[in-house]
């Protein structure tokens, strides 16, 4: 019995050693070097810098920055988080959650990054960063935390700036889609497609597009990489006034300065004194297969997006 009682002892131990490794090969760890926090996953490495709103400051597949930078714009550069809606607080963001420094720390195979409180509000931010070599994909929660004596309604929104020339897409939902840029979108097959084109881009007013989303996911191609982000999607009546699930955004068009931003929000909810909200965002940087054409329409570029989110 004793020595039975020990292989058993030994197998469960071998076996519980190998589910931890496999975790590890499959849960790269969080490297800070020189400031900045690496999380290196296949060929990808994404830097976030938590002394700037713990923001990603750059997305690199084969050394390539899908994100821009801050010599394209020095405020508004690569991935940030806002409260939306925008009405709340007009310009600029809160710097607590935007751009101030978070306090960060490494936890097994999370950043794990909480903002300052921001003043306003009372709202705090919680940003985990995480990825997955067998999904291929960054995992990003932000946690909403109402630390104020009141309650309120908010809604969470991400906002990435790319470069410009690229194709954006995603299926539409309900309700009318609006904003400056609808007249340079096509719609086909309950997709929407925005091709930046820089003699298109409005010089003046609104340069946005504002919609309804469904299925849970936007896509961005540039060259020969295509961003995909996949999120909960919402009912249209969970959209935050004046706002869209999606939103696109072109800045003005300057020579080397110039960027978009593909932007989604989740639902606009109450949030009680004390209570909080994890909302769940993930993200699959590829190199586009060479048979598929970068054009508006491209029912083949839609089902590579839906075969990878599904």
């Amino acid at each position: 019995m004793k020595v039975k009682s020990i292989k058993h002892i030994f197998i469960s131990a071998f076996i519980l050693s190998g589910c931890d490794t496999m975790n590890k090969i499959n849960k790269p760890l969080p490297k800070l070097e020189h400031g900045l926090y690496n999380i290196s996953l296949n060929k990808q490495i994404m830097e976030v810098d938590p002394y700037s709103g713990g923001r990603i400051k750059s997305l690199k597949l084969d050394g390539k920055d899908f994100l821009t930078d801050s010599t394209v714009n020095n405020f508004n550069w690569g991935s940030t988080f806002w409260l939306s809606p925008q009405s709340d607080w007009s310009w600029p963001p809160s710097a607590e959650i935007d751009n101030k420094a978070y306090t960060a720390k490494v936890n097994k195979d999370q950043l794990i990054m909480i903002s300052p409180k921001d003043p306003k509000t009372g709202i705090v931010v919680k940003k985990i960063f995480s990825a997955n070599k067998k999904t291929d994909s960054y995992k990003l929660q932000y946690i909403l935390s109402n630390l104020s004596d009141r309650s309120q309604k908010i809604a969470p929104w991400e906002v990435t700036r790319v470069h410009i020339n690229g194709l954006a897409f995603f299926p539409f939902g309900k309700g009318e889609r609006r904003g400056g840029l609808i007249p340079y979108t096509t719609e086909k097959d309950g997709i929407s497609w925005y091709q930046y084109r820089a003699h298109q881009v409005p010089a003046k007013g609104d340069r946005q597009l504002y919609s309804d989303g469904a299925e849970g996911w936007l896509a961005e191609v540039n060259g020969d990489m295509i961003l995909i982000k996949k999120f909960q999607d919402i009912p249209f009546e969970k959209n935050a006034p004046n706002e869209g699930e999606i939103e696109w955004y072109a800045s003005p068009v300057v020579q080397g300065k110039s960027y978009v931003e593909i932007e989604h929000q989740g639902a606009y909810e109450e949030l009680k004194p004390g209570e909080s909200v994890n909302w769940q965002v993930e993200w699959f940087l590829r190199k586009l297969p060479s048979n598929i054409k970068q054009e508006e329409g491209n029912s083949i570029l839609v089902n590579y997006v839906r075969t990878i989110v599904k």
